[in-house]
């Protein structure tokens, strides 16, 4: 069990700060990790509710701290070693969070923003012989149920993203504590619709990025 609380800058019709939005949420699950084993697997439900969320009748009107936002759900982990070095972890979420009380009507439909299924899975092989030191990684995100405005007239489409790493621990070369990371997200460069707050009013997803990190412990 949580609470929080998150500051705003909406204002009202008399021009003060809204009342903070104030959230609640309780969660409970498992963690199995089967005996003399690295595997580990979780399994978990919540509900999160959400108030004085500022909303407002029409686009020109005034906001109002009344809004409220109901979030329901469960994720899935499972993070195990197929060989000695094969790593595999791998997730899923399902989200339905939703409009409890609003100013423009749209009670009972879905948020936007918030993705209703999110799925990972991640591979990570770790190289011995001559290679040893070195690791490859490939994992693939899978995103769908994005809302495209609060009355829920459109779904944008689902999209999947590549992603890849390579890591090297530089001990074997004499260098301990050394070690280096290449992390490339979005492998392909696709081009994706990430999120709409109506059906004006959308936002394509990141590009390709490419980071390295090197990081040396003493």
């Amino acid at each position: 069990y949580s609470t929080a609380f998150t500051p705003t800058n909406f204002v009202d019709a008399g021009g003060k700060l809204l009342k903070p939005m104030e959230g609640e949420q309780w969660e409970a699950g498992l963690k199995y990790q089967p005996a003399d084993s690295r595997d580990l697997y979780a399994l978990s439900v919540f509900s999160i509710e959400q108030k004085n969320v500022a909303t407002k009748e029409q686009p020109t009107d005034p906001y109002r701290a009344v809004g409220k936002i109901r979030s329901r759900g469960l994720e899935a982990k499972a993070d195990t070693w197929l060989t000695r070095q094969l790593r595999l972890q791998a997730n899923y979420s399902y989200n339905d969070i939703r409009y409890t009380r609003s100013d423009d009507g749209n009670q009972g439909k879905r948020a936007v923003y918030a993705p209703r299924h999110m799925a990972n899975l991640w591979a990570d092989y770790h190289h011995n012989g001559r290679l040893q030191g070195l690791s490859t990684a490939l994992g693939v995100r899978h995103v769908a149920g994005i809302q495209s405005d609060r009355a829920n007239t459109h779904t944008l489409p689902s999209y999947t993203l590549v992603d890849l790493a390579l890591g090297y621990d530089f001990a074997n070369l004499g260098a301990k504590g050394l070690s280096a990371r290449l992390n490339v997200l979005n492998l392909f460069d696709k081009q994706y619709v990430a999120a709409c707050n109506s059906l004006e009013f959308c936002y394509f997803g990141a590009e390709r990025s490419v980071t390295l990190n090197v990081n040396y412990r003493f």
